[in-house]
């Protein structure tokens, strides 16, 4: 509970530089008189300006300082919450936002709207237009219930309960579900654009793949053909090696005829030389009949014996050479077979050598192609690169068709919504509830002021009034002074409400010249009475230029100019 303990102010509106000051548990009725213009709703000024920053009544925040002294404009207010005590001082001139709790000061290194936002939320826990509802009722703010048309009255209605915000709400929803048909109608093209791109990529990705597929089975085709020379080259080996073989085991026979021919040349040559001895002596013995060593003569028969033997050795060598040119010859026939095998071998080998050289070749290229293959059948940079594309866009389009659910969860929840804050909606479920809660108080006040009637509002805010005989009656149909207390019952009855659906309570109550034209005397009697037993915790304050009312409160503080200045005179009287 808030418990107001002081009010003070000097230099405001018509205040002058000494401060005023107003006890505010000092009494538990307080009548506030004084004649127009004497500063009597100063007070209610005040005690808004420190609170909220702004005045009850509309005056415009450089106007609240007064006009003669035209500075140090100051209000300072004392309350306490629980065990808290709280000071809060705020002026003009020069600016100043304090407050103090239990003496110590708040941080000030936060902005003015900051602070005053965090002072509203956690410590009052009342925004100016609570406030105004719960705490202060004034008469630039209130016409009688019962004189209003039945829209005003539910206007009434919803602003004491604080549903007012829902028909904001439901401004803001319509913007809201506005904004989320137009978010939904580009999602649902974004997504169409999507899935246009993703069949795009698709067939170009199909195009690729068949462009692939065709791409490997020419190469396969063509691993097919370098298969084909490989073997072809295999069996072009296989032939020169058997060539080989068969070319070397004819060599093999004719290995030996090298060092055979070497040994007949030297064999020829060894007979072709004793040929030549022997052609000698035979030419010696036939040209000569003398001995030139020892000059005797040769006989006749021997020199014939020697030419007959020489001849015949003659024969015989010359017989052997020709045998022995004969396989000389041969024998070079065969060394030259076997130097034209080996010549023929040596360019089988040369074949042989360039064939496996091929099928290396061959190898390299069919292993080359077989790279291409693999890269095109999975690790292709293009075919890659459109798959990772191609999964950007199926992503993006999981992301964006969440996101469009999501906005169409939000479009089916926003339109429940719109239907609750329908003026049949929540608004209605919520003024039900406190219907008959408003009912009650309101005959509870009237047979306090001893108006014993029975008084219903309906749901549409349409009066019905019954009398103990279950006669019916109309607002209009009673007199000023009946209609004053049906008024005055409603006004309790709206501050009570607000109090219980804003579950903020406060020691203040504070009603600005809200019955001076239509209360009687009776009336004026009867608000005392209510005022007065009203509760143990509140302190009522009345302002009114009604003197009459002087002598029905605790406390009667009265409003005076003096020297073109305000201030306040206190009066306790004796309850009639």
């Amino acid at each position: 509970m808030i418990i107001f303990k002081k009010i003070r102010w000097k230099n405001f509106l018509s205040t002058g530089n000494v401060f005023s000051e107003v006890d505010l548990e000092a009494a538990k009725t307080n009548l506030i008189v004084g004649t127009n213009g004497a500063g009597k709703s100063t007070i209610l000024d005040a005690l808004t300006f420190s609170l909220f920053g702004k005045p009850f009544r509309k005056i415009n925040k450089p106007l609240l300082v007064n006009s003669i002294n035209e500075k140090d404009c100051l209000t300072e207010i004392e309350f306490s919450i629980g065990r808290s005590d709280y000071k809060v001082v705020r002026g003009i001139k020069p600016n100043k936002f304090e407050i103090y709790c239990n003496g110590q000061l708040w941080n000030q290194e936060s902005t003015v709207v900051d602070q005053q936002k965090n002072f509203e939320q956690n410590v009052l826990k009342l925004n100016y237009k609570s406030f105004t509802q719960i705490v202060v009722l004034g008469s630039s703010t209130f016409v009688p219930f019962m004189r209003l048309p039945l829209a005003q009255r539910r206007e009434i209605i919803e602003d004491i309960l604080d549903i007012q915000v829902f028909s904001t709400m439901n401004v803001l929803l319509k913007d809201k579900v506005r904004e989320n048909n137009e978010e939904i109608k580009n999602l649902d093209y974004q997504l169409h654009l999507l899935e246009e791109k993703i069949d795009l990529q698709k067939n170009y990705m199909f195009e690729l793949e068949k462009k692939t597929k065709e791409e490997i089975t020419r190469k396969e085709n063509k691993i097919a053909e370098l298969l084909e020379d490989e073997n072809t080259q295999h069996h072009e080996i296989e032939r020169l090696t058997s060539e080989v073989e068969k070319h070397s085991k004819e060599m093999e026979a004719l290995s030996n005829s090298s060092s055979k021919l070497k040994k007949m040349n030297t064999f020829l040559f060894k007979i072709q030389s004793k040929l030549s001895s022997c052609q000698k002596e035979h030419a010696f013995f036939t040209d000569n009949h003398v001995c030139p060593t020892c000059t005797q003569d040769l006989s006749e028969e021997f020199r014939q014996t020697k030419i007959a033997e020489g001849e015949g050795e003659l024969n015989n060598l010359q017989t052997g050479i020709e045998d022995l040119l004969d396989a000389i010859a041969k024998e070079e026939e065969r060394e030259n077979e076997f130097a034209r095998l080996s010549k023929v071998i040596l360019g089988f080998n040369s074949s042989i050598t360039q064939a496996n050289y091929q099928i290396t070749s061959l190898r390299k290229t069919i292993g080359d192609i077989e790279t291409e293959i693999k890269e095109l059948e999975g690790t292709n940079p293009d075919k890659k690169a459109e798959f990772v594309k191609l999964e950007g866009l199926v992503t993006n389009k999981k992301d964006l068709s969440k996101t469009f659910a999501e906005y169409k969860k939000d479009r089916d929840t926003l339109l429940v919504a719109s239907q609750l804050l329908k003026d049949n909606g929540i608004k209605t479920r919520i003024i039900k509830t406190y219907l008959p809660a408003m009912n009650q108080l309101i005959n509870q006040y009237l047979q306090r002021m001893d108006f014993y009637v029975n008084f219903t509002l309906n749901e549409n805010f349409e009066e019905i009034i019954k009398s103990r005989y279950r006669d019916v009656f109309s607002y209009d149909s009673f007199s000023e002074g009946e209609k004053a207390r049906i008024d005055i019952a409603l006004l309790l009855t709206w501050r009570a409400i607000a109090k219980l659906k804003n579950s903020v309570d406060t020691n203040l109550l504070i009603l600005d010249e809200i019955f001076d034209s239509s209360l009687d005397q009776q009336g004026g009697s009867d608000l005392g009475w209510i005022l007065r037993n009203f509760d143990d915790k509140t302190n009522v304050y009345v302002i009114s230029h009604r003197e009459q009312l002087d002598g029905k409160f605790d406390r009667t503080l009265t409003a005076v100019k003096e020297k073109n200045f305000s201030v306040i005179q206190e009066t306790v009287s004796e309850l009639d």
